[in-house]
């Protein structure tokens, strides 16, 4: 086996992994950590098909932002126990038949399209990378709005704060 077949398997797995905890779990921190592996995990992928922009792009949007948007958003909250006064981040459904029936009528969806198909490879991959051109763009010409996109970020953390605050 080649290196490179090696790394996608340990990524797909740690992807796979990870998201099948994310959906297992029911301790919503632990959900959020196997979703930044799950993220990573991605990341990891989109780099082993020679797509380094848009990793680069998922994992600033996807862990950099709306992860740490989720993680603050837990943190903030205040779900206490009137009866022992402990922090429970807890969901309380249990029911996993539908989410589980979802994403393996997805996945069994994606797989018959994928071999069903006359997939040819037209397309060149190319090792080159257009990292230089969109970290140059995104520091002149693209700057306010991803600035802008920050703030947005910042107004929903606030908010979520304000909603989550217990009112006296």
């Amino acid at each position: 086996m080649s290196p490179l077949v090696i790394a996608f398997l340990v990524l797909a797995l740690l992807t796979c992994g990870s998201a099948l905890a994310m959906l297992w779990t029911k301790n919503l921190l632990h959900a959020a950590l196997a979703m930044f592996l799950t993220m990573l995990g991605l990341a990891g992928l989109y780099v082993l098909a020679f797509a380094d922009v848009l990793a680069v792009a998922h994992l600033l949007v996807y862990v950099g932002g709306v992860l740490i948007l989720i993680l603050f958003g837990i943190m903030l909250t205040n779900q206490t126990d009137p009866a022992t006064g402990k922090n429970h981040l807890m969901t309380r459904e249990s029911n996993r038949l539908l989410p589980i029936s979802v994403g393996l009528s997805f996945f069994l969806g994606l797989f018959w399209v994928f071999t069903k198909g006359p997939w040819v490879n037209n397309l060149p991959v190319t090792s080159g990378s257009k990292l230089r051109e969109v970290g140059l763009g995104l520091l002149t010409e693209y700057a306010f709005p991803f600035e802008l996109a920050g703030v947005f970020l910042l107004i929903a953390l606030i908010g979520a704060t304000f909603v989550a605050k217990n009112h006296d």
